[in-house]
């Protein structure tokens, strides 16, 4: 009786695990159309530096701009990302001069200038002196709006002239660095050359509804596409009432229906609360700093444009030019880049929002449920019978507790790590056995495991495709648990299993009494030394940042990326799958189990593809099958050497300790 029904009550969990699969399928498939509408980013170059090169070159900005033009049939760039000049940069640009009271005293009496009331500037005030009276006006009303100082208008003349003064209790050292909004006649030249604009405006001191309305609420008369900030801090994040300075912000932002965005690289306080109130309408956006370019050749800079527009779905490229280049160069120098990208598939000419994805309730439902039937399927590994149910079953009723009381946030990250954990481990433990198979089945059963363990990458697209993650303002949480415990799992199952099949502990109990007898030589010292080094690069490969990696390994993967387009994980195809593929074939008899743990390192590995949310799903699938597929082929050459190669060797080995037993017994 018991039999029957455990072989029905696996098939009812079959049915469990298939109905959040498909589920998951159709959130996916609302994905990949969303990601395929979306293959495009706005390649554009940074304003202030683009003048400056065209100064450099003794161009103005709109001769450069002409001269890009002309250059290249199709558009080398789409747009500009324009910094809010401050007034240090209006002062390099002739606009302003920022003055002390004793050095303006001094000018005045130079000058022969003089106040319609004789006043006289105060040391203890800091100035600002314009040669324009909007200009003077557009200076006082920011300084009004986003400070708390004592702001007063001063016109002075001469015999022959006027100028203007603003004067400010501001901090000299922070008027050099206060921003000043955008010049209108800049802005009219961008719009003149077709190019769109994203903008980065400076925090400011004083923060109010008020400062807000007047900073934000013409942003979209600017013609501006998204609204990023320039700084560490974000306006207002250092005060108490950042929550609210938040919302207000976010809100003004929505009613003129402009994204914010996130610069790639490059933290700043208060980001994570705006996005969320701004409900994730945002762009990504990446960068290539000054500092960076100094390190990087022309090739370097292709390739990493090329990835994070077409692996990473940055809605804008942010590009810099060289300093030192002309402007022939720089139209080399963009072209390359910009034919990169478009060779990933991505077109170049439009900025990108992150999808308006959510995951709907029933779908999370449908995943919890399948996270559960893997959880008694998994325990039942362990022949545990009571346990198998009682277990899984509370953790699905603490996941429905969080679902009927809202806290889908908590439940996404719980069933996406359990889906991590749970799948590769069952593909492995459900196809590796202690006998081996022919080729053609090894193969077989090869693919039979991979598609249970992208089960668990299907449940975590279906529990985590939503704005939140795939902008990278939530991550996938616990990355280093679901790739360790998945193999710890395995260890004790392989364990557990050669316990079984092999006379119970007492077997395992003897084993381990044997090895700790056995000599100590340099080569166990080695292989362990290999072992517990491949396990530490392993962990430290893993997740979103790792490592660094070697300029051989760097045009290793950039071949790769060029031949397949999308590059596999080279610990996949180079050295998981291959192993699994000899584990299956030769079985994990006895001592060789460590290999079939090595070999389920690509399972894990290919799963944990899938965490990385902002990566569209098609690219991950390509990645997955790219390893695959080249795992097998290197998988195929290390069975075949192994067994004829590797034969030939051990039977000239035994030989030759033959021959040696026979001389020394002959002695």
């Amino acid at each position: 009786m018991t039999d029957i029904w455990q072989k029905k009550s696996r098939w009812l969990l079959y049915a469990v695990v298939a109905v959040g699969v498909l589920a998951s399928l159709l959130v996916c498939a609302q994905r990949m159309a969303l990601e395929a509408e979306n293959r495009a980013t706005l390649l554009s170059l940074e304003w202030g530096q683009l003048k400056d090169v065209a100064a450099r070159n003794g161009y103005t900005a709109e001769e450069a701009l002409e001269y890009f033009a002309a250059a290249d049939d199709d558009d080398l760039f789409s747009g500009v990302v324009y910094k809010e000049p401050t007034l240090a940069d209006w002062q390099n640009s002739g606009y302003l001069q920022l003055a002390t009271g004793t050095a303006l005293l001094n000018d005045m009496r130079m000058g022969g200038w003089q106040a319609e009331d004789n006043w006289l500037p105060d040391n203890q005030r800091n100035f600002i002196v314009l040669y324009d009276a909007d200009m003077q006006q557009r200076v006082f009303e920011h300084l009004q709006n986003k400070t708390s100082a004592q702001n007063i208008l001063h016109k002075l003349t001469s015999a022959e002239d006027e100028i203007f003064v603003v004067e400010t209790t501001y901090p000299y050292t922070d008027l050099t660095a206060f921003g000043i909004g955008f010049n209108e006649d800049e802005l009219a030249l961008l719009q003149k050359h077709g190019l769109d604009l994203v903008v980065q405006v400076r925090s400011f001191p004083k923060v109010d509804e008020q400062s807000l309305d007047f900073v934000f609420g013409s942003m979209s008369e600017l013609g501006t596409l998204a609204v990023l900030f320039n700084d560490t801090e974000l306006p207002g994040v250092t005060q108490n009432n950042w929550a609210e300075i938040s919302k207000y912000m976010a809100g003004v932002l929505q009613a003129q229906n402009l994204p914010t965005g996130y610069v790639e690289f490059y933290k700043q306080t208060g980001l994570q609360t705006f996005t969320r109130d701004m409900d994730y309408q945002m762009v990504r956006l990446h960068p290539v700093s000054e500092a960076e370019l100094l390190k990087l050749t022309d090739t370097r800079v292709e390739e990493r444009f090329a990835l994070a527009a077409g692996e990473r779905s940055m809605g804008v490229m942010m590009l810099r030019l060289r300093p030192s280049q002309s402007l022939d160069d720089a139209v080399q120098y963009i072209g390359a880049v910009r034919d990169a990208i478009q060779q990933k598939g991505v077109e170049t000419d439009r900025l990108t929002v992150v999808p308006d994805m959510q995951v709907p309730k029933w779908s999370l439902a449908a995943a919890l449920a399948a996270v559960w039937a893997g959880g008694v399927l998994l325990l039942r590994r362990f022949d545990l019978v009571k346990a198998a149910w009682l277990l899984p079953t509370a953790g699905l009723l603490a996941g429905v507790g969080l679902l009927v009381i809202g806290q889908e946030y908590w439940l996404q990250k719980l069933v996406a790590l359990s889906a991590a954990v749970i799948f590769p481990f069952l593909g492995v433990a459900a196809v590796a056995r202690e006998d081996g198979r022919s080729l053609p089945k090894a193969v077989l059963a090869f693919g039979r495991m991979t598609l249970i363990s992208l089960v668990g990458a299907v449940l975590i697209i279906g529990t985590l495709s939503e704005k939140s993650y795939m902008s990278t303002m939530n991550t996938f949480s616990g990355v280093k648990v679901g790739q360790l415990l998945p193999l710890l799992l395995l260890m004790i199952y392989l364990l557990y299993r050669l316990a079984s099949d092999h006379g119970g502990l007492s077997y395992l109990l003897v084993s381990c009494w044997r090895v700790m007898k056995m000599k100590v030589t340099v080569g166990m010292v080695l292989l362990a030394g290999i072992a517990a080094g491949m396990l530490l690069f392993y962990m430290l490969r893993t997740g979103n940042s790792g490592v660094g990696i070697s300029e051989a390994e760097r045009a290793f993967r950039a071949f790769l990326d060029n031949v397949l387009m999308v590059r596999p994980r080279t610990k996949e195809f180079m050295i998981a799958h291959p192993i699994m593929l000899a584990v299956l074939y030769f079985g994990y008899r006895r001592n060789l189990w460590p290999l079939a743990l090595l070999g389920a390192i690509g399972q894990v590995s290919l799963v944990n593809t899938f965490e990385h949310l902002h990566t569209p799903v098609l690219v991950s699938l390509i990645r997955t099958v790219n390893g695959w597929w080249l795992g097998v082929l290197i998988g195929l050459v290390l069975v075949l050497l192994l067994k004829y190669v590797g034969g030939w060797l051990l039977q000239k080995v035994q030989s030759v300790a033959r021959l040696a037993e026979d001389e020394a017994y002959g002695s």
